[in-house]
């Protein structure tokens, strides 16, 4: 009988504690939700072009004092110093500054230069040229909208070895030399959008900085699996792209580049001059 008493408590101690975990259980899910739906309506705002045009002209190579600036997301910054007294750092550099040119890829695989502001088609097929003043770390990220995790496209195993280390006044095209036994058609080594139906636009994120980002690879390894692997370094949260843009200091123009429809980002800030975070959008028809 004591034996009955003893399991009858027992079960009610299980089902009590069952009846407290399952609240504390579904909050723990209800904020998981919010964080997601704050994530979602802060990407709205961050995630988009910045860059203010001007007619006038930057001079991209003269050389200016800027200040060095430590970034948690960066490979300077040193976790164990901890000066009494702030140092600051200043250096004799260009500007940041980083030139786009978008180019429509035809069937045989010619590129024609084409203005960033028309509308495109998911039958299109793109490529990116993008080049920098000076030696630093690029990344390029694609999203099919702010909201979305973004696809790392540079780094890349097709482009300079795997590499996102570039060099100053190097053209660098992306995607290019794509194996045959995975792209047999030299049209289809480019961007390939996205249907209308999933995406009206699609968002382009480049990152060109100072110091390599320790939260995205550096070096791409040639897996050869597949083209997505080849074309792809991974995946970037939106949360994580946020984090990278309202940490930076920088302060954007547009101005024309080497040609027509060639758009140079540059960062004017010799405050924090440490990266050029900028987003370009590419609309689509409905066709």
């Amino acid at each position: 009988m004591k034996f009955m008493t003893a399991t009858k408590k027992l079960k009610f101690i299980i089902f009590a504690f069952g009846m407290l975990v399952l609240p504390l259980g579904a909050l723990n899910v209800s904020a998981q939700v919010d964080d997601v739906l704050v994530v979602r309506q802060k990407a709205k705002k961050t995630i988009r072009p910045k860059a203010k045009p001007v007619s006038r002209k930057v001079n991209v190579t003269r050389r200016v004092t800027i200040v060095r600036v430590e970034k948690k997301s960066r490979s300077n910054y040193n976790k164990t110093k901890r000066p009494v007294k702030k140092v600051v750092r200043t250096i004799q550099v260009p500007l940041l500054a980083a030139q786009l040119r978008l180019l429509s890829v035809d069937n045989e695989g010619k590129e024609t230069e084409v203005a960033p502001f028309v509308a495109f088609t998911p039958n299109d097929r793109l490529r990116m040229s993008i080049k920098a003043n000076q030696t630093g770390y690029l990344y390029v990220i694609r999203q099919a909208s702010p909201e979305d995790d973004g696809e790392i496209i540079f780094p890349t195993t097709l482009v300079n070895n795997g590499s996102n280390l570039v060099k100053a006044n190097v053209e660098y095209i992306l995607p290019k030399n794509c194996p045959l036994e995975y792209v047999p058609e030299p049209r289809d080594c480019a961007l390939q959008l996205f249907p209308y139906s999933e995406s009206p636009q699609e968002y382009f994120t480049l990152i060109f900085t100072r110091d390599s980002l320790i939260n995205l690879p550096n070096d791409v390894k040639n897996t050869r699996v597949s083209l997505a692997n080849l074309m792809s370094a991974g995946k970037i949260s939106a949360k994580t792209m946020i984090d990278l843009i309202e940490d930076s200091g920088q302060d954007l123009i547009s101005q024309q580049g080497d040609t027509p429809f060639a758009m140079r980002i540059v960062n004017i800030n010799p405050k924090d001059n440490e990266e050029i975070i900028e987003t370009f959008v590419l609309s689509k028809l409905n066709k």
